[in-house]
């Protein structure tokens, strides 16, 4: 029992991570966009083939059509026959009972025999030809019938295949949009991240490193002393200067004048005794 539970969690964790791979994949645009197409692919072969089922079955519909055209003839024809043998059949008996042979004589003459022969013989292929066309007609009627239902179901499933068409564009374009506002939302909080943004982070690093070697090889080279004692020697000669332009609005002695306070003696103070 224990193995067998062993054996069930290493299987639900593998499962697991599996699942979780395969939905971090598909988080991807162009994934989406493959797995859609092939969602895509399948469907279209899926409706040329129904296409083509219903092209068989209006093709069987059209034999049938054709079949029943052909009967129709062949009754139109077995009709006018049917009626040339009784015509011929009168005829016969018209001319046998001119000629004094009664009824029962004129049944059994050869002539009149082979008129209702052929009679008959009409008759029943006419009844076999007239229900081969009605059940050829209910078939047609039924095929009918189940081609106009397959018609109704080849445009919803057109429908089904554009709206997934459609999709594939919005799902492909949120995709993007929400992988770059996660993105901008990571960079502004300080979360390193894969993709142009890591790139950018890196090319921000370098420059920063760049300036930093930049100012310790001027501290190296001196370069920094040199420019303190600059800024040094420019301040003294600023302040020279304004010396000399106090010296000539107020004279030289108050520039020279260094004003100092002396401490006033104190007098011993007689104490009462």
């Amino acid at each position: 029992m224990a193995i067998g539970r062993l054996f069930k969690s290493i299987w639900y964790a593998l499962t697991g991570r599996a699942h979780e791979m395969s939905d971090k994949i598909m988080e991807n645009p162009e994934a989406v966009r493959g797995a859609y197409e092939d969602i895509i692919k399948d469907k279209k072969a899926n409706l040329q083939r129904y296409k083509g089922a219903i092209a068989q079955l209006m093709a069987l519909m059209k034999q049938k059509q054709n079949s029943v055209e052909e009967l129709t003839k062949e009754v139109t024809r077995l009709e006018d026959l049917k009626k040339g043998a009784l015509a011929k059949a009168k005829q016969v008996a018209n001319e046998l009972q001119q000629q004094g042979q009664d009824p029962e004589a004129i049944k059994i003459d050869v002539d009149y025999t082979r008129c209702v022969a052929a009679y008959n013989d009409f008759s029943s292929t006419l009844t076999e030809k007239e229900a081969r066309i009605n059940e050829l007609e209910t078939d047609i009627q039924r095929a009918q019938n189940d081609i106009d239902g397959h018609k109704v179901q080849l445009e919803t499933l057109t429908r089904d295949l554009k709206t997934i068409q459609e999709e594939q564009s919005e799902a492909v374009a949120d995709l993007i949009s929400a992988r770059e506002t996660e993105e901008i939302a990571d960079m502004l909080s300080g979360i390193s991240m894969d993709g142009p943004n890591a790139e950018l982070g890196r090319m921000r690093e370098i420059r920063q490193k760049a300036k930093s070697r930049a100012e310790i090889s001027q501290e190296l080279a001196g370069t920094n002393a040199a420019v303190q004692e600059d800024e040094f020697l420019a301040a003294a000669r600023s302040n020279s200067s304004s010396d000399e332009f106090d010296a000539l609005i107020f004279g030289a002695g108050q520039t020279d004048k260094v004003e100092t306070s002396s401490p006033t003696p104190e007098k011993d103070s007689e104490l009462p005794i």
